[in-house]
Formats: C-alpha cells, sequence, structure tokens
C-alpha cells in the first residue's frame, strides 16, 4: 500500500464513490459510538444509582456494537489498517508484488462477495423479515442488514485498491511516477 501513496493515479468514478462512501461510514461510525457510549452510561446508571435497570439498554447495546464492528471493519479495509505479516511481500520485485497485492484483494473481494451474496439472502429470509427484536420493537433484517452493507462497502474498498494498484504500476512502468 505504500506505492499506492507514492504514486496518486487519476481520480476515477470508483475512487470517488470510494471516498464518499468512506466519509459517510465515518460519521455514521461516529454517531453509533456517541448513541452507544450514552446507552451505556444511562444503562448503568439506571441500574446501579437508581436500581431500576432499563430492560431493552443491554440489547441495544449489542446490536450498536455489532453495527460500530462491522462499519469499522469496511473502514480497516478501506485504509488497510488490517494486521498483516508483510517480511515476504516487501522482499519481492515490484511486479510480483504488484501479483501477490492483486491476489490478496482478489481473495478478499471474493471473500466479501459470497458473505455479501448469502448474508442478503438470509436478511431476506421469511426467518428474518418477519421477526422483532426482543426487547426494541425493530425487525431483524433492519438491524442484520449491516452484514451486507459492509460487504458492499469492502468490494467498493477493495476493486478501488486494486485500480489503484494496477494503475501505479502502468505509471511507473512508463516512468510517469518518480
Amino acid at each position: 500500500m505504500e506505492e499506492i501513496q507514492q504514486i496518486q493515479p487519476k481520480p476515477n468514478i470508483i475512487s470517488t464513490i470510494a471516498n464518499i462512501i468512506d466519509r459517510l461510514l465515518i460519521w455514521v461510525s461516529v454517531a453509533i459510538g456517541v448513541v452507544l457510549t450514552f446507552n451505556m452510561i444511562v444503562a448503568v446508571m439506571f441500574r446501579y444509582v437508581l436500581n431500576h435497570p432499563i430492560f431493552w439498554a443491554d440489547e441495544l447495546s449489542l446490536y450498536l456494537f455489532c453495527w460500530i464492528t462491522f462499519l469499522g471493519a469496511s473502514l480497516g479495509v478501506k485504509r488497510a489498517d488490517m494486521a498483516a505479516v508483510t517480511f515476504l511481500i516487501d522482499r519481492l520485485s515490484p511486479k510480483f508484488r504488484l501479483i501477490t497485492d492483486i491476489f490478496i484483494h482478489l481473495c478478499t473481494l471474493l471473500f466479501a462477495a459470497v458473505i455479501g451474496y448469502y448474508s442478503i439472502l438470509w436478511v431476506k429470509s421469511p426467518s428474518v423479515v418477519n421477526q422483532l427484536s426482543a426487547t426494541i420493537p425493530i425487525n431483524l433484517w433492519i438491524l442484520y442488514s449491516v452484514v451486507p452493507i459492509s460487504m458492499l462497502c469492502i468490494i467498493v474498498f477493495t476493486i478501488d485498491h486494486i485500480n489503484k494498484l494496477v494503475s501505479a504500476y502502468i505509471l511507473r512502468a512508463r516512468g510517469d511516477a518518480k
């Protein structure tokens, strides 16, 4: 990913979409984090100070935590902030490193596409569409929709990474880069 930061190809539609999704995910994640923090503080206060627990607060915290986790994972893919052991990849020539990086991104793309496809089937299934949350009056498909949403974001971000990798390699091969 260091090569992408050194050589910046011209922005294209996928990069523009990825950047818009990135900004949106940041704002949504911050909002969810604020609501989650407030919910937990109020729940603890009601449970231990007022001795009157809020029965739905734990479930809300669980769903908010799931949403922020999946959206945060998408942001991690966008920023390439996942844990990785790169001492072998760093020793490869630029051409083999490109091939390896593209292979890794294609595996990520395949993973996100498969999980995304099956999560859409799952969210659309009658067992999820017709079911309400146990304590919060909301349909489960709304709560579980974070999985296909995050997989779609990961797909867009991964395609953007592949595009940037190939563009940077082409620019370097042409001699347009330093």
